[in-house]
């Protein structure tokens, strides 16, 4: 039996590869999911014909199951709860009540009234084109109650999940969601509709009990036919075949929100993951539920990284992005904080200030709207300066607009070797003085603007610096992550991006020591222009590297031998 959908009033079921899954929003509000595993059947149920049948009492079977699997751990949504207050009396009073209520509606609608309009209307014709006209009106009044019914508060949620149900049928691709033919409201009705206008053409009057096996025999002569015709049109390449089943197919379909499409791909998460149900633990939440949630609230946001949602997970739960791959459940509270941190995600938050730290070169380093986060990219410069410093035994170290002192940390966490850090922002060195107690760090931090703090006569081995390099007209355009919630200050590089590199370049050579090194960050399609700038610096040796996307990201050089002359001569006639 294929993969099918059942909607229920606060949820889905779902049935596939001998598993149900029942995925549901309870009284509270929670999205739960339950599941079993169902006995295979015989594969003769499968046979054409046969498997209209088997689609039919295998739906009504789930349906049971999926009641008594909200109600195992006492998740009765509001209208059970009102059955239980009711008492078992009382219910089985109303119930034959609106039974009767319903039976006295139909005999009238579609027993009298039919007979007659087509007496008042058609006086004198034959009995043959007086049973067809009764079969039109009986099945045209029932088609209308169902249009009415469609706009009935209480039939929503139902036709919602329907809906939903539809969309997952259909791979996804149908936003529609009511052209997708094989779903059992939908038979339902074509079963129900097509059986009453069959039994009034036919009208048979042998006896009562005559009457109610053959009308029987024909409603079970028309149940797999319209189960294969349903099949067919759900296969068909030809969008005529779907389109002319909307004419039933709209009846029971409303287009689902959100919460209905979260609910159901849930389920189908929930079913492709596991191949047994073991019941979900109480009170938790399944991590398949979870997954499918963050993955619709995400789908539309472009700069939203398809690991965004393992890095929610693991810091929230605090594990590594291996670990919780191994995990099926998390609490209620675990779970309002990841879809917290998903909400704001899906607003162009950063993942950074979302949570208020980010990861760097191995270490946890904290940053709020002061700093600049730290990006990947930047750990090619720490690389690319260690690698240089452990070659050539550096021991002085700078590091410029240092923000939340990343390189700095890095730097002196991994070699030993003296490390200055400076910047123009008090509440930037604030942030980087705590980066580096936290990691265990001795750094020299200096509130300056540039070299203008330093002393003419200090010097270091190597001076490391990723400036602000956005144009000043290009910030307004930058994704909403970055210009919303790293400071202005920390971006703009003036007109050209380049003011920041004219300036370091041209300060450099008074604060480098004999044959020291100048290594920068730069923007996209920077790299030449700060290399030219490098070189009417004074600076020879100047290499380019790219980055993991092999853009041009990290320019660095070395002071040239007539720059330290020229600056030794102007010392010498000061």
């Amino acid at each position: 039996m294929d993969k099918f959908v059942l909607p229920l009033t606060n949820g889905v079921g779902i049935y596939e590869k001998n598993k149900f899954c029942v995925s549901y929003i309870d009284s509270y509000g929670d999205k739960k999911i339950r599941g079993c595993n169902v006995k295979p059947y015989n594969k003769v149920f499968d046979l054409p014909f046969i498997r209209g049948y088997t689609y039919f009492f295998m739906s009504l079977y789930l349906y049971v199951k999926a009641f008594k699997l909200q109600r195992e751990v006492g998740d009765k949504n509001k209208s059970a709860k009102n059955a239980d207050s009711l008492g078992f009396l009382s219910s089985y009073i109303m119930l034959i009540a609106g039974a009767i209520v319903a039976f006295l509606i139909g005999l009238l609608l579609l027993g009298a009234l039919p007979s007659f309009v087509f007496d008042k209307v058609f006086f004198g014709a034959s009995y043959y084109f007086r049973s067809f006209i009764i079969a039109l009106l009986r099945t045209a009044i029932v088609y209308l109650l169902f249009v009415i019914l469609k706009f009935c508060p209480f039939t929503s949620g139902l036709y919602g999940f329907n809906g939903a149900g539809n969309q997952l049928l259909s791979g996804g691709e149908d936003k529609r969601a009511r052209a997708y033919p094989l779903n059992f409201l939908n038979f339902i009705i074509n079963v129900f509709l097509f059986s009453l206008f069959v039994v009034s053409l036919i009208a048979v009057n042998i006896g009562f009990i005559a009457n109610f096996f053959i009308n029987l025999a024909i409603i079970l002569l028309i149940l797999p036919l319209c189960y294969e015709a349903l099949r067919a049109i759900s296969n068909a390449k030809q969008p005529f075949f779907k389109g002319a089943s909307l004419v039933t197919n709209f009846l029971v379909c409303n287009k689902p929100n959100i919460t209905h499409e979260e609910v159901t791909m849930s389920g189908a998460y929930e079913n492709s993951n596991y191949d047994t149900f073991d019941g979900e633990e109480q009170g938790k939440v399944a991590m398949s539920s979870l997954l499918a949630e963050m993955e619709i609230k995400l789908k539309n946001c472009e700069q939203v990284e398809e690991s965004d949602i393992d890095w929610i997970i693991a810091t929230v739960l605090n594990k590594n992005r291996a670990e919780i791959k191994l995990v099926r459940y998390v609490s209620q509270k675990e779970y309002r904080e990841i879809i917290r941190a998903t909400e704001k995600r899906a607003k162009g938050q950063p993942l950074s200030s979302i949570f208020g730290f980010v990861d760097f070169y191995g270490l946890r380093l904290d940053v709020n709207k002061k700093v600049l986060s730290p990006r990947s990219e930047t750990e090619l410069l720490v690389d690319g300066a260690l690698k240089k410093i452990r070659e050539q035994e550096l021991v002085e170290v700078l590091d410029l607009c240092t923000g939340s002192g990343a390189i700095a940390i890095a730097i002196a966490k991994f070699y030993p070797c003296k490390v200055s850090a400076i910047d123009v922002s008090k509440g930037a060195l604030g942030v980087a003085q705590s980066n580096a107690s936290k990691n265990g760090v001795k750094i020299d931090f200096i509130l300056s603007d540039l070299f203008k703090g330093l002393k003419k006569s200090k010097k270091y081995d190597i001076i490391v610096s990723n400036p602000p390099y956005i144009r000043s007209g290009d910030i307004e355009k930058l994704d909403v992550e970055v210009k919303k919630y790293d400071p202005r200050i920390a971006l703009d590089g003036g007109e050209d991006g380049l003011d920041f590199y004219r300036e370091i370049t041209l300060g450099a050579p008074r604060h480098l020591t004999k044959k020291g090194w100048l290594y920068f960050e730069v923007g996209q399609g920077q790299a030449e222009k700060v290399k030219e700038i490098m070189q009417d610096g004074g600076f020879d040796d100047i290499e380019i590297v790219k980055d993991y996307n092999k853009i041009e990201r990290i320019v660095y050089g070395r002071i040239s031998k007539r720059v330290i002359t020229k600056n030794k001569k102007k010392q010498r006639e000061v």
